[in-house]
C-alpha cells in the first residue's frame, strides 16, 4: 500500500515548494551540502551550507540520491526507501508490544494497526523528516525496551549483552535527534528512569549505565557540532531552529515566512549592507527571536498561557495527514450540521465533501489509537517498568510542545505509542472475551 500510494504521486512539483516549502527546502539544501559550494542557488531557491538551520541528516539523505540520480527518479528512490523505514516501523511496533506485554498477539495487532494506518501509508511518500524520524525513535525505543526486559528476565537479545543493548539504543536515538531536533532532551527522561531502576528495582551499577548512554548518544550528536566547528568555525548543536519555534509558540499571528519576517523585524532598528554576511544575520535573527518572545510573555503571561494550551490542544486532537485529500474540514462540517442544520440535504452534504472517506478513516484510526492506548497504558501498569519509556516519550514530546510550536504535523510522532499500547489493550480484549 504504501509503495502503490507513493508511485502514484507526482514527483518534479516536490522541487517547486507548492506543497509548503518545507519539501522544496530539504531538497535544494541536500542537493547544495553535495555540491561543494558553500552558498548558491538551485531552482532559484538559495542554500546557505555554512549556516544551515534544520536538523542534519535528512538533508544528507534526500540530497545523496541527487548526487546519482536525476530529478524524478531521486524523489521515487527517496519514497521507495522511505517505504522500506514505515514497513520496518510496524515491525518495531511488533517488537514493542510484544515486549511489554509479554506475547506476540498484542504484537501483532500493534503491527497491524501501524501498516494499516492512513497516516502511516501516505506519510512515506512525502518529503519530510516524519517517516525516518519515527523509524529511528521506534529502533531505539525498542532497543532500550529490550534492554530493560533482559536486565528484568535475565536474557540476552540475540547474543547482545545489556550494555551494547542500550549502546546501540542511544546511537538510534542520536539519529533520531539529527533527523529532528525536538528529541534531543530525551535521553535525559531515560536517565530518570535509569536513576529509578537503580533506587528501586537494585540495577547495579545504575551510573555507569546512564553515562554510557550519554556518552554514546552525545558522540553521536556532537558529529554535526564538530563538523560545523571545523569548516565553518560555527557552534551549534543539531539546530537552529529551536529559538524559532519558540517564538512562533508565543505569537498568535505566525504564519507564512514572509509575513513573519515582517512579524520580526516591526519595531526594530535593523541595519543591512550589501556586506553583511550570512552568520551577522543569522545572529542578529537569535537576538531578535529572544527579545520578541520576552516582549510577548512580559507583556500577558495569561494570554500566552491560554494560546499555548489551546494550540496544543488543538495539535492533539486533530489527526495529522489530512490535508492533501482536500482543504474542507470534516470535523467542522459535522459540527456545523449538529448544532444548525441537522436536515438530511445537510447531512448529504458532509457525505458529498471532498476525501469524506479517506478522512473519515483518518480520524477512526487515530482516535483508536489514542482511545485503546489509554487502555493498554493501564492495563500495562503491572509491567509498568518495560512500558514507562515508550509512555514517557509520549510526555516527554506533550511537554517540550507546550513551549515550542505545536502542530498535528510535530505530535504525529507520538501515534506509534498511542498504536502500540491499543495493540496490547485489543489483544487483552481478545483475550478476555466470554468463551463458551
Amino acid at each position: 500500500m504504501r509503495v502503490a500510494y507513493a508511485l502514484d504521486q507526482p514527483t518534479l512539483i516536490q522541487f517547486t515548494g507548492a506543497p509548503g516549502g518545507d519539501s522544496s527546502g530539504y531538497l535544494v539544501n541536500g542537493a547544495g551540502f553535495f555540491s561543494g559550494k558553500e552558498h548558491g542557488w538551485i531552482r532559484s531557491i538559495p542554500f546557505y551550507i555554512s549556516n544551515l538551520k534544520p536538523a542534519p541528516l535528512y538533508v544528507l539523505f534526500v540530497g545523496i540520491f541527487q548526487v546519482f540520480l536525476p530529478d524524478h527518479e531521486a524523489i521515487i528512490a527517496i519514497r521507495l526507501v522511505q517505504c522500506l523505514a514505515s514497513m520496518a516501523t510496524a515491525y518495531l511496533a511488533y517488537r514493542l508490544a510484544t515486549s511489554i506485554a509479554g506475547n506476540a498477539s498484542a504484537g501483532i495487532v500493534a503491527a497491524a494497526l501501524v501498516a494499516l494506518h492512513p497516516a502511516f501509508i501516505t506519510d512515506a511518500s512525502q518529503i519530510g523528516t516524519e517517516t525516518l524520524y519515527i523509524f529511528f525513535l521506534a529502533m531505539g525505543l525498542w532497543l532500550y525496551t529490550e534492554y530493560v526486559a533482559g536486565l528484568s528476565h535475565g536474557w540476552r537479545l540475540y547474543r547482545v549483552g545489556p550494555a551494547s543493548a542500550l549502546a546501540l539504543s542511544a546511537a538510534a536515538f542520536g539519529l533520531a535527534t539529527l533527523t529532528r531536533g525536538v528529541s534531543a532532551l530525551f535521553p535525559l527522561v531515560l536517565v530518570l528512569h535509569l536513576y529509578w531502576l537503580g533506587r528501586h528495582h537494585s540495577l547495579r551499577n545504575w551510573r555507569k549505565h546512564c553515562l554510557l548512554l550519554l556518552l554514546v548518544y552525545t558522540a553521536m550528536v556532537s558529529t554535526w557540532t564538530i563538523y560545523n566547528l571545523v569548516n565553518w568555525n560555527r557552534f551549534v548543536i543539531v539546530s537552529d531552529q529551536l529559538m524559532g519555534a519558540l517564538w512562533r509558540g508565543a505569537e498568535s499571528d505566525d504564519g507564512s515566512p514572509k509575513h513573519n519576517d515582517s512579524l520580526l523585524l516591526e519595531g526594530l532598528e535593523v541595519t543591512t549592507s550589501a556586506d553583511c554576511e550570512v552568520d551577522c544575520m543569522f545572529e542578529h535573527a537569535t537576538e531578535t527571536y529572544v527579545s520578541k518572545i520576552g516582549e510577548i510573555v512580559s507583556a500577558d503571561p495569561g494570554a500566552y498561557l491560554v494560546l499555548r494550551v489551546n494550540e496544543l490542544a488543538y495539535a492533539m486532537l486533530q489527526p495529522y495527514g489530512t490535508t492533501p485529500f482536500g482543504d474542507a474540514s470534516i470535523m467542522a462540517a459535522a459540527r456545523y450540521w449538529l448544532s444548525e442544520d441537522r436536515s438530511l440535504d445537510g447531512l448529504v452534504d458532509v457525505l458529498r465533501i471532498e476525501g469524506f472517506a479517506i478522512k473519515l478513516a483518518f480520524w477512526i484510526f487515530y482516535y483508536i489509537g489514542i482511545g485503546f492506548g489509554l487502555l493498554g497504558m493501564f492495563w500495562s501498569r503491572k509491567r509498568w517498568i518495560i512500558a514507562a519509556p515508550l509512555a514517557g516519550f509520549a510526555a516527554y514530546t506533550v511537554a517540550i510542545h507546550f513551549f515550542l510550536l505545536a502542530l498535528p504535523r510535530y505530535l504525529f510522532p507520538i501515534e506509534l505509542v498511542w498504536l502500540v499500547f491499543a495493540g496490547i489493550a485489543l489483544a487483552e480484549l481478545y483475550q478476555r472475551r466470554p468463551r463458551r
